[in-house]
Order: C-alpha cells, then structure tokens, then sequence
C-alpha cells in the first residue's frame, strides 16, 4: 500500500475457497508459524469472518502478485469469478490496468465506491502482501456477500484495484495509484463498468485491515462525515486521527467525491508504518481473522446509512 505522506487536506467461496481449504494448516493469527486457525461460524450480522480469512489465505498462496504479473491475472479472474457468485451485477476486469468492478444495485440515487487494491509491492522476492492488501480484498469479497442486495440507499459500487503500488524502482508519487485514477477517468465518460463520475456520492477504501493489534483512527484528508459513520458503529476502534497517507481515497478527494480511507498504518513495532509495512513480516503469522470480522461488522452497519434519508 501507500507511502506516508501530507497531502493537502483540501484536495473468493468459489475456486479460490477451494485453493484455501487445501491451505487450512498455513492460516495464523499473530503466529510466526502460521498455526491459529479462523473462527468457526457466521456472525449474527451476516459477515463470515472464517470465509474472510479463507479468502485472504488464498490470495497470499498465489505468492506476490504485482500489476502486470500472470499471479496477478490469475487472481484477478478469480476475484470477478467471486464477486459473480456473491450476486454482484456487471462484473469485469477493466483494462489496461485489471481493476475488478461491480455492482450492488441500489434503490436510491447514486453510487458509493467501496475499494480496496489487490497488487502487491514489487521489488521485494517474497512479499505476499497479506495485510497490504490482501486483508483489505478479503474484506470487499466478503462485504459483497453480507450487505443487503439491493442496497436500501445509493448503489455500492465495487472497486478493487490494481496498481495502487508503484512500479519498481519508481517514487510512489509517479507511478503510484495507477489503478484508481484509470478508475476514474474511465468514470468521466461512465466507460468499463465505472459509474458516472457526477454520481458517485461518496467512497469508502479499506486498506491493511487485518493487523492483529487493528485501529483506524482518520486520516487527516480523509471526509470526517463518513469516518463519524464507522465510529458511530464502533467507537473504541475508529478512534483519534493520524497523518496524511497516499492511498487511493486521494483521486477521489481531488475529484472532489467524499471520500475516506479505513487504514491502520502501525503495522508491527516501531510507530508509523510500522516493522512489517513492506517487509516479507507481511506474511500470514501477522494477520487476524477477528480483525476482518470487526471491520466486517462495522462497514455492514455504516455503508448503508450513506446517502441514506
């Protein structure tokens, strides 16, 4: 994910459920060896964080998977595959960049973008991204499940990204966010499945949401209505504000759509970004399923009061 950075405040059940049930022994919770296992059984608001974490595990078995790279084909065909089974409308693969969209009908006006990004960092032999940004993918799949269909405001529009990295060997400010930004410039004509950009009332990111130790205070360019909607839904977990992070909610912001980014930038020791933020430390040992569930249920209970009444 993102580099940490001040930016003006102003501006898969299905095939890959397969794949991760032959991965059970590999999950873990914040165990080096990838031992603990996830929660039996489906919470009483519908999100199944077991599933959830099956997901993420299956993205992490493909090994990394930046933009560009036949791992991140094969994911990406497995994640419209998915997002087919959990009733998403027109889903496909958006090109030259393979952002993967959808999405939820709604019965009020509108659209609200719910993202996350799928490639991993390149340049790093080993990295398998399974917070940066597996858990955020984990968490979209199994949202596109669990919220009411049809949604009972704005449509969701589903986003999950591609190249939000940057390249190898690039700055993060010169090729980073590549994927949200095609996004929207294929909103600006309504071309490959992206919404109209005059109807997109508002956007929602989740990235590296499944830290063990999770907390998402606001970051500080991130909309504070919106964040105040998850806060309201778990007020001891989108608690305080931090600095300014380059993630994919900024397009959106210098677009002027609403937009906030669910993010815990304290990844393992150390402060901000933390030990494990771009290491190989970014394994399966350090993730948690109780971690998705949490985000899980608070995104349930706030997404749909957007742009609602």
């Amino acid at each position: 994910m993102s580099e940490p950075r001040q930016t003006p405040a102003a501006v898969v059940s299905g095939a890959i459920a397969l794949l991760a049930g032959a991965l059970l022994a590999l999950g873990g919770c914040g165990d080096d060896a990838g031992t603990a296992t996830a929660p039996d059984g489906v919470a009483s608001d519908g999100f199944d964080a077991a599933r959830a974490f099956s997901d993420l595990r299956a993205q992490v078995a493909l090994g990394p998977r930046p933009a560009g790279s036949a791992a991140n084909r094969r994911l990406t065909a497995k994640l419209a595959r998915e997002l087919r089974l959990a009733g998403v409308a027109d889903v496909r693969i958006q090109h030259p960049l393979r952002n993967v969209v959808g999405v939820i009908p709604g019965r009020g006006d509108g659209y609200v973008v719910l993202g996350a990004h799928h490639d991993t960092v390149p340049g790093i032999p080993g990295f398998v991204g399974a917070n940066d940004g597996a858990s955020g993918v984990a968490a979209v799949l199994e949202l596109a499940r669990a919220l009411p269909n049809p949604m009972p405001g704005p449509a969701v529009a589903i986003a999950l990204f591609d190249g939000e990295e940057a390249r190898a060997g690039d700055d993060f400010d010169a090729s980073g966010l590549r994927g949200s930004r095609q996004y929207l410039d294929y909103a600006r004509t309504a071309a490959q499945g992206s919404p109209p950009i005059g109807r997109i009332e508002a956007m929602v990111l989740l990235d590296m949401v499944g830290d063990c130790d999770l907390s998402i205070p606001r970051e500080e360019n991130s909309d504070e209505d919106l964040h105040d909607l998850f806060a309201t839904a778990d007020p001891e977990l989108f608690a305080g504000t931090t600095g300014g992070i380059g993630d994919d909610h900024i397009p959106f912001l210098e677009a002027g759509i609403p937009a906030v980014d669910l993010i815990d930038f304290e990844f393992g020791p150390g402060g901000t970004p933390g030990r494990y933020w771009h290491t190989r430390e970014d394994d399966l040992g350090n993730v948690c399923p109780e971690s998705l569930d949490r985000i899980g249920g608070a995104a349930l209970e706030a997404l749909p009061r957007i742009g609602a009444g």
